[in-house]
This record gives C-alpha cells, structure tokens and sequence, in this order.
C-alpha cells in the first residue's frame, strides 16, 4: 500500500489491463475474438468481479462474485476489533491481567449454541439436517440460554449471552449507528479447522491474540475506510445494458466477510436500479448455508455457477436453481436457489436428493 501504482493495481486497475490484454492475445492466436468473456473470483477476487461490474462495465459479460472482500477496512475493524472486544470483556485474566481470548467461549457454551440454534432455525427449511437454508428466518437469539441464576452446565451467564450477541451484531458508534453489518448465526460458527468460526476466538488473522476490551467505533470506521478498495458503486446500467449477467454467492458461516454486508450491497443495486425484480432480469444473490469463507465448513460448497452465467449470457436461460454437494455430507444434494427464494423441502422423498426440494 505505499507504493501509489501498486495501490492503483491491486485497487481496480490490473484486472481490466490484464483482461485487454488477454482478449489481444486471444484475437492473434485464434484469428478471431473471443465470443464471450467471463469473470470468476472469491474474497479479493468477488471484490475485483465487482470493481469490473462497476468501473469497466464493458469488459465481461458476466461475472461471479464470490464472499467479495468489498469493504476491507471496516470488515476488519469487525472481526479484528469489534469481536475480540466483546470476547475479551467475559475472557479469563491471565497472570499479567490480560483476557485470554481462547478461553472466553468453552466448547460446552458451543455446544449449547449450537443444540438451540438449530432446534430454533434447522427446520424452517422442512427439514432437520444440519444446515439453515432459509438464514433471514433465523430468529435466534442467545440470550434465551442467559442462566435465570447462577452459572450451569445448561446455560450461559447473562454477561457471555449478551458478549455473544454483541459480537454477532457488529460493530456500531456510539450514535448507534451500524459501522459494518452483523453477521448470521449459522451452523458453521463453531468450525475450529480452517479459517475459525466466529465462536472460536483465538490468535488474531494477522497476529497474536488481541487483547483490548474497547474499541473507538467512532474513531475506526471513519480511519478504516478505503475509497479506492472498497467496491460500493451501485451503478451498474451500463453492464446491465450491455447485457452483461452478475451472480453473487456468500457462506453463510464466513467469518472473514459478513454475508449481509454483501446481501445489503445487492439490496442497494436493486433499490437504485428499477427494484428487485428489473434487477433479477440480470443478478441473482444466492447464500450458502454452512460455507466458511469461499468453502468448506459443515456445508455444500460444491456448485457450478459458471455453466449457469453461460447459459444465462449466451442462451437467455435464467438459471432457476443450481445443484450443489460437498464432502461434508456425502451423498447429500440440494438446490442452491436465488433470493428471495430457498430450498424447501417438498415433504416427500428421500432428504439426501435435492430433486425433492424446490425453490420457494
């Protein structure tokens, strides 16, 4: 970041250079240009299929955006200070007096989590599976399992329940007013391999354990945002018309970058483009229940967005749904389905094969 042309390059401008280049390339070796040309990316890569859709509009026909790292900064003052905080404030004290973060949530308060969140929102989906496929219908709140009296086995204190539920809602100023969205109880949240769930604090992304039990809101938001980085525009009427087609999919369990922050994004590019359903004639969002950040977790992470966007782009078939597996429930298919729909299970046939759900 100190140098201004590496800046430049990373921020927006090496992906369009390196596509003009590569369609010069493809039109000498082939005698003739590419038909079509498409973009795929997740984390740094969904933001730059964004900063594509945004500011070089001419130069995909569709894109995939995936977990996009839209806003960097704030995304960090969430899970590097914001959490950490909330967690540090209930943790245990070291000899120096410091929290150890690690030992804030114990593996029975997972368990316990988990147990009421998915007799809460497993089901709304018809079916108990381990996965949340309608998460926007997960009312659940930990502060139902706040112990009445005393600690227990089969609740929390009321200063852990109300931590966790800080911690989750993200970070806000002092106003009251939401820095960066909160993020969504999902059946990945205590994943311990990987990239951490959120219930599983521990050393920082970049470094040690945090240990500040505080956090200037105010002060962050306003230092932790980066015009050039961040991938906000929401106007998109020259990609749209040119006919240009742009999915986007998040893991519900990614810890790294708030699904509803992308979620919020698309709730704008709609709001600001003819609404939902004009939007819907050229974007889908899709969530996805139990993905980490980009995959694994206790989900299906496998899907095929691309031959979907191909036949979107140059055929005119909307995709309806797409199929998606994974190793962490062999033999299990579902229906990945556009917001605002989700996979509902039809209440007849085997649970495993996603040929009995529909998008509802």
């Amino acid at each position: 970041m100190r140098d201004q042309q590496a800046y430049l390059d990373f921020a927006y401008q090496a992906n369009a250079e390196v596509a003009a280049l590569a369609k010069k390339i493809i039109a000498e070796y082939y005698v003739r240009p590419a038909a079509h040309s498409y973009f795929s990316g997740c984390s740094t890569g969904g933001r730059e299929g964004m900063i594509l859709s945004q500011r070089y509009p001419m130069s995909f026909d569709g894109i995939i955006s995936g977990d996009p790292a839209m806003r960097t900064g704030l995304s960090n003052l969430a899970i590097g200070k914001w959490i950490p905080a909330a967690f540090n404030q209930i943790a245990p004290k070291d000899a120096d007096g410091k929290p150890m973060i690690e030992r804030a949530i114990t593996d029975n308060d997972r368990k316990l989590i988990m147990n009421a969140l998915m007799k809460q929102c497993d089901a709304k989906d018809g079916v108990a599976d381990g996965m949340i496929f309608d998460p926007l219908a997960c009312d659940f709140d930990p502060v139902v399992l706040a112990c009445e009296g005393g600690e227990g086995d089969s609740c929390l204190t009321p200063e852990k329940a109300a931590a966790i539920k800080k911690a989750f809602n993200g970070p806000t100023t002092s106003h009251g007013v939401q820095a960066y969205p909160g993020f969504l109880y999902d059946a990945g949240i205590t994943a311990t391999s990987g990239i951490r769930g959120l219930l599983v604090p521990g050393p920082g992304i970049f470094g040690p354990p945090p240990t500040a039990t505080e956090v200037d809101v105010d002060t962050e938001s306003i230092k932790d945002v980066q015009p050039l980085v961040d991938s906000m525009s929401t106007n998109l009427s020259t990609f749209a018309a040119h006919g240009g087609k742009l999915i986007f999919f998040h893991g519900d369990s990614d810890p790294w970058f708030s699904p509803l922050d992308t979620f919020d994004y698309y709730k704008d590019v709609a709001a600001a483009n003819g609404g939902l359903d004009a939007v819907l004639k050229w974007s889908q969002f899709y969530f996805v229940p139990g993905m980490s950040h980009c995959g694994a977790g206790p989900s299906l992470d496998q899907f095929d967005l691309l031959t979907a966007l191909s036949n979107w782009v140059e055929k005119g078939i909307e995709p309806k749904s797409v199929i998606t597996t994974g190793k962490a429930f062999p033999g299990r298919s579902r229906p990945l389905c556009p917001y605002p729909k989700h996979a509902q299970y039809t209440g007849q046939g085997n649970t495993e094969d996603a040929a009995n759900f529909e998008c509802r």
